[in-house]
């Protein structure tokens, strides 16, 4: 069986490795300096090559003659690891050895003496996936580990190894690679595979790996057994299924300078050339995010290096001097919108047709808001404004003109809001049920504290609130309860208040309570904590 890429060109040495320059810098140096540690953890992606250095360390340790951190190939432990022919380099894979009973075994075997190398290494692969016990098991060993053997764990979800396993470790953190790094590894292995591949075909290769080298390579590998010794841009587009970047960066540049038309008919070239919408958006939702980025700070874009080549990069600068942050953020929100559409709609280009009309028109004004509106609420909404701006402004009969134009106040609400200093105790009394009712949604506690409440005083727009207890007092007087009171009855009353809370004991209770706690209240030693706690719950004493 023919051997796959990554296998065929996987690095042999430090001096082969493309990207990770501070991990192999740090690591060559400690085996140039003699001060190789017992035990590492390497974390990251998958496909960035985390595996590849922990079989390069173990080989490189061993070696007989290594020169300034690098392997010598030529001895005879170098070939045996290089051949795959020595027991002492030993790796596991911990997503099919995950219990206690294998690192038993492992604990067992670590006090043997290594056969022919200087040091056995363990190289424990996808560590996270390992059970309590086994973690258990395992610390034991890297806390006093034998001085002939090494341990390297690596692993692409560190959150799951246990802080007592990633404290005993010398820790690497393995990076995206960036894509002028995967290029060049899939550049190498054309001309040696002696493939023709044209670089716009390269970095699409390399972008779909999204910083993964090992992907990549599975990409180009799959690439090449479908196609010839001459492998062209839209060969690599179709087998993808995705569109070539150019294809995003024009229709974006449309979308902000509002090239409406332009960008449509690009939609449909798309579509009518075979490309799959839904991957497409994906790319232009994503083409936004980094333009938003380099708006917001150009030193962002080191979070996409693995994206883009540098000249994408300086082009996209460039278009981000024109585009304003909220253009670019409102073609976001529209994008993502049409994603969820794209699939389940007759006609798959409509929603992204829906999406650039909004993000170039005027239209955008009127209907968009953050309250993540479907299209069709838009649309509709903006069918009603255009129908209430066309008939005549007559005031229905019976009916409250603040429910037809929803923006101009009526004449009471006027009234309400020329109160600001000067509330009426009545007119606050009077709107007493109504805060009842439109606080429950935010609190159903303090509906139920406040039903047991009275207003009392109104000093210009403070409020003085009596409660029968002084848990009541306690619990409304908490900052987040009072300033969630504050505004709910500034919202009824059109003007901005204050609330304060006071205890006083000769309120009444309302007349359904006190016939269900009647036997409370006759005894003497009844405890108000109690008292309050039942009022809240909606509960009563039951005797036996």
């Amino acid at each position: 069986m023919k051997e796959t890429l990554y296998r065929k060109y996987r690095p042999g040495n430090f001096s082969e490795i493309i990207g990770q320059t501070h991990i192999v810098r740090t690591l060559t140096n400690a085996v140039k300096n003699g001060r190789v540690g017992q035990a590492y953890l390497f974390t990251g992606p998958r496909g960035t090559g985390k595996t590849s250095i922990a079989r390069i360390l173990a080989k490189t340790v061993n070696c007989e003659k290594p020169r300034d951190g690098i392997t010598c190939e030529k001895c005879e432990t170098c070939k045996l690891i290089s051949e795959n022919k020595t027991l002492d380099i030993i790796e596991i894979d911990a997503a099919s050895n995950t219990g206690v009973d294998n690192i038993r075994e492992l604990r067992e075997t670590v006090a043997l003496q290594p056969t022919k190398l200087k040091y056995k290494v363990y190289i424990i692969d996808e560590v996270h996936m390992l059970s309590t016990g086994a973690f258990n098991a395992l610390l034991k060993t890297l806390e006093e580990p034998p001085p002939h053997v090494i341990f390297i764990l690596a692993t692409t979800e560190i959150h799951k190894v246990p802080a007592t396993i990633i404290s005993r470790c010398q820790r690497f953190d393995f990076a995206r690679l960036p894509i002028e790094n995967i290029i060049e590894k899939l550049s190498l292995i054309a001309k040696s595979e002696k493939i023709k591949i044209g670089k716009e075909a390269l970095e699409m290769i390399a972008i779909s790996a999204e910083g993964g080298m090992r992907d990549a390579e599975s990409l180009l590998s799959q690439i090449i057994s479908l196609e010839d010794k001459d492998i062209t841009t839209a060969e690599v587009e179709e087998i993808l299924g995705t569109a070539d970047r150019k294809y995003t960066e024009n229709i974006a540049k449309m979308v902000i300078e509002k090239n409406t038309a332009e960008a449509i008919g690009q939609i449909n070239k798309l579509l009518d050339s075979g490309y799959d919408l839904s991957v497409f958006n994906k790319s232009l939702i994503n083409y936004f995010r980094q333009l938003m980025l380099l708006k917001i700070n150009e030193k962002l874009s080191d979070f996409f290096t693995y994206e883009m080549t540098k000249e994408q990069i300086e082009n996209m600068k460039k278009i981000a001097i024109s585009a304003e942050l909220p253009d670019i953020l409102l073609a976001i929100n529209l994008f993502l919108e049409a994603q969820n559409k794209i699939n389940s709609f007759i006609l798959p280009q409509l929603p992204l047709e829906i999406a650039i009309i909004m993000a170039t028109q005027n239209i955008k004004h009127t209907t968009y808001n953050m309250k993540h509106e479907t299209f069709d609420e838009k649309i509709a909404q903006n069918s009603r404004i255009k129908i209430q701006n066309s008939q005549p402004k007559a005031d229905p009969p019976l009916v409250e003109k603040s429910k037809i134009t929803n923006n101009e106040p009526t004449p009471e609400q006027t009234r309400k809001f020329q109160q600001i200093n000067d509330l009426d105790i009545d007119f606050v009394k009077n709107n007493w049920n109504k805060l009842l009712v439109e606080i429950k949604p935010y609190n159903h506690s303090l509906n139920a504290l406040l039903s047991n409440c009275k207003v009392i005083k109104v000093e210009g727009a403070a409020i003085i609130i009596a409660t029968p207890y002084d848990f009541y007092r306690e619990k409304l007087d908490e900052p987040g309860n009072r300033l969630t009171i504050e505004k709910v009855f500034s919202s009824i009353l059109g003007s901005k208040v204050s609330v304060s809370i006071i205890t006083n004991k000769s309120i009444a209770i309302r007349k359904s309570e006190h016939t269900e706690n009647k036997k409370l209240k006759k005894s003497s030693t009844q405890d108000p904590l109690l008292a309050s706690a039942l009022e809240i719950m909606g509960g009563k004493i039951v005797e036996e």
